[in-house]
């Protein structure tokens, strides 16, 4: 199948790992939300549109072996890395397609059932628009009744000024010769004499002198897709609802708790603006702008809609947590970087749950009952969410799945030595790694019995308790 024409197709996308696209997450999001989604318990089917090299889709597969994932993306390059995992990995529950973004509302000789969720991330911003018409046209065809999409993409006003160097950077590229990577680098190169130079953008937008300073250090292939594609655009979420409904679904919220708490992510003065707003487009737009969001990770449903207060209360009792590595105890100050600064968390409310959580998993059932602690539902789910977003906390299954294929997929991303993600199947995501660690995992996985290095002892007894690493023998 070709490559479009209109994206880049001559580097590769740097492997990321997104932990809001995968099923634990986006369930423990929901029930705080207070609405149904898909049983994750239950045998489900789930699809990324754009999946890149596949890192997020082979972790979601390797952690529930009784669902069936497909992976699809227009670049044959990354279709192959993500086939080569998948079968390093002895994935049979993962399909990786190669497809090109018009193919999306039914590929040629493949072909699909419904899925329960759909997720995609990144892409809706860099694609054309007859592509992500073929987005939404896919949805429409292929999500079932209750089931949900998480769709990540740039937004304004966050990234209203910088669609103007990234214009400006695609089309100096185009002027040049070299790979994508080549101009793109060029491109960052000539923007940056232009803010030296003292443009009167750079002026007027001393913003977009830091982004230059974080562009400078991305990597270079992913800084060419960043910088050279021609459908390169942030959205009004409000066009995105609209979008949306147009396709059969609601917007619930976003995959990034934090967001859905207006106490942590709005300035104080502008939360009663929004009394009165009825409209969630309206609503939503407020909130976009009182934060200056420049991304969003939306979450819609076909159907649905709210849990009773009983329901809801029985849905998030049931969700079960572990903490982290590195979360603090419950006798240590918590602090939370949040869009609107450092806010600190009420000792009397995270520390009795952080030291529970530091003794074993618990279900915030567990957590609402324990001896001398009866938080407000409401402040207990807001502090569950907190941790979540924080990474002091994660979801976790009580009981592990087989982690057969998280193990052999930990050896093929643990083969090169460097830093990167392993999977841990006990959470349903993958955890980041040092290079030390990736060397540690990567003895333990070819000789259970070999000893950890002194220093990473408790992260290697903490990995084998989320079936990271196999036990010791």
């Amino acid at each position: 199948m070709s490559e479009p024409d209109d994206y880049i197709h001559d580097v590769t996308y740097p492997a990321q790992f997104h932990r809001e696209m995968t099923p634990a997450w986006i369930d423990a999001v929901a029930r705080g939300l207070g609405h149904a989604m898909p049983d994750i318990a239950r045998p489900f089917r789930w699809c990324e549109l754009g999946c890149g090299t596949g890192l997020n889709s082979l972790v979601a597969a390797a952690t529930h072996p009784r669902a069936e994932f497909v992976a699809i993306d227009a670049n044959a390059r990354h279709v192959d890395q993500a086939r080569a995992a998948a079968t390093a990995a002895g994935l049979r529950n993962l399909r990786v397609i190669h497809a090109g973004f018009d193919a999306w509302d039914g590929p040629e000789g493949e072909p699909l059932e419904p899925f329960d969720a759909i997720v995609t991330h990144g892409v809706l911003s860099w694609i054309s628009r007859p592509q992500r018409q073929a987005f939404f046209r896919f949805v429409a065809r292929f999500l079932r009744p209750g089931g949900i999409v998480y769709a990540h993409y740039m937004t304004h006003p966050g990234l209203s000024t910088a669609a103007a160097a990234q214009h400006l950077a695609r089309r100096y590229g185009e002027t040049l010769a070299g790979s994508s990577a080549e101009r793109a680098r060029h491109g960052l190169a000539f923007l940056s004499r232009l803010s030296e130079a003292g443009a009167g953008f750079y002026a007027a937008y001393p913003q977009e002198k830091l982004r230059l300073a974080s562009a400078a250090r991305q990597d270079r292939d992913a800084l060419a897709h960043e910088l050279l594609t021609a459908g390169w655009e942030p959205f009004h979420v409000a066009t995105m609802m609209e979008e949306f409904a147009a396709a059969g679904c609601t917007y619930r919220g976003s995959a990034t708790p934090a967001d859905n708490i207006d106490a942590v992510s709005l300035p104080a003065a502008t939360r009663p603006l929004l009394a009165g707003i009825q409209a969630p487009s309206v609503a939503e737009t407020v909130r976009d702008m009182a934060r200056n969001q420049s991304l969003r990770r939306d979450l819609y449903q076909r159907g649905g809609g709210p849990l009773s207060p009983a329901r809801h209360m029985e849905a998030l009792g049931a969700l079960a947590l572990a903490a982290l590595p590195g979360a603090p105890s419950g006798g240590q100050d918590l602090h939370f970087d949040t869009p609107i600064g450092r806010v600190s968390g009420d000792r009397a409310l995270f520390g009795p749950i952080l030291d529970a959580l530091a003794q074993a998993p618990r279900t915030v059932a567990e957590l609402a009952r324990l001896p001398g602690f009866s938080p407000h539902p409401a402040m207990l789910n807001q502090a569950v969410q907190m941790l979540l977003w924080s990474a002091c906390a994660h979801p976790v299954a009580r009981a592990l799945p087989d982690p057969a294929a998280a193990w052999a997929l930990n050896r093929h991303l643990a083969r090169d030595g460097g830093p990167g993600w392993l999977v841990a199947p006990a959470l349903g995501t993958a955890l980041p790694a040092t290079a030390e660690a990736m060397a540690m995992a990567r003895a333990a996985l070819e000789s259970p019995a070999a000893e950890a290095p002194p220093g990473m002892r408790a992260l290697r007894d903490r990995w084998t308790a989320f079936g990271v690493l196999p036990p010791r023998h």
